[in-house]
């Protein structure tokens, strides 16, 4: 707790000093007038050093997405393949109302 405090009231004394006018202008002021350019130049570094990477992971994830669906669709061609040739059974009315009354009583 001790540090927290302490470290607001640093905060606290370095924005008062900052504050101060010196030729009607605050300390910060003249401080920026010489900063200014230097941390224009890197954010304009890495605002590049981030496009490029979005732009980098974008080609590789569309890249990842077109190599995982398959070109050839795949299709059984035999006839003796599937449900085709496979009888379906008949359900007999009183089965039906058996397996109805079943699920009725299950809910």
């Amino acid at each position: 707790m001790k540090t927290a405090i302490r470290i607001f009231g640093i905060f606290i004394a370095t924005i008062l000093f900052l504050s101060i006018e010196i030729g009607n202008k605050p300390i910060f002021g003249h401080i920026y007038k010489v900063i200014s350019p230097m941390t224009k130049s890197a954010q304009k570094v890495t605002e590049g050093f981030f496009d490029s990477s979005v732009d980098q992971t974008q080609d590789f994830s569309k890249k990842l997405f077109e190599n995982s669906v398959p070109k050839v669709k795949d299709s059984v061609r035999s006839k003796m393949s599937g449900f085709k040739n496979r009888p379906l059974e008949d359900i007999r009315p009183d089965e039906k109302q058996e397996l109805d009354a079943l699920i009725k009583s299950h809910k």
